[in-house]
């Protein structure tokens, strides 16, 4: 969080653990469990849910992308961790940990500065209790919650295809 200025921070260095493979530039995000709920934000232009993440700059792995994206939109510097699953676009879905002692008894966050433009809100929800209407890519709703049992699991030799 930015404290007591306005400026925009400068994004922390890439925080990827060292199982992750790191030489795919892609989109990414992550998927953040904190105990049965999940980080999502919510995007200004069509007020759906989502998780933080977005579009690599074309320099970056594709883990540092979802760490960045993540960064920007929640002001949260997370700990990738392993590659959950990748939708029909390339898009790569990672589980992140957050740092620090987040018990879930916040439920809602503020926005850090450069976020204001693209999120109004940052929550922790249920992913079974969100609907397909409320969700920025319905038909991908399901997959999701699919990856969200999975992360805090050992990582499967077989990489999941989202659809």
């Amino acid at each position: 969080m930015t404290g007591c200025t306005s400026e925009n921070l400068p994004a922390p260095m890439c925080r990827v653990d060292t199982a992750v493979t790191q030489d795919i530039s892609a989109n990414a995000g992550c998927i953040i469990r904190v105990r049965n709920s999940l980080v999502t934000i919510t995007h200004k232009r069509s007020d759906k849910l989502d998780i933080p993440g977005g579009t690599s700059d074309g320099k970056e792995s594709a883990a540092c992308t979802a760490h960045r994206e993540t960064w920007e939109e929640t002001g949260f510097n997370v700990e990738v961790k392993q590659l959950l699953g990748k939708n029909e676009n390339g898009f790569h879905y990672y589980a992140c940990q957050l740092s620090g002692d987040f018990t879930g008894e916040i439920t809602e966050f503020p926005l850090p500065d450069s976020a204001r433009g693209e999120v109004t809100h940052i929550r922790l929800l249920d992913p079974f209790d969100i609907t397909e209407q409320q969700w920025r890519f319905r038909n991908r709703l399901p997959a999701l919650r699919e990856m969200f049992n999975k992360t805090g699991k050992k990582p499967s030799t077989e990489l999941e295809q989202v659809q």
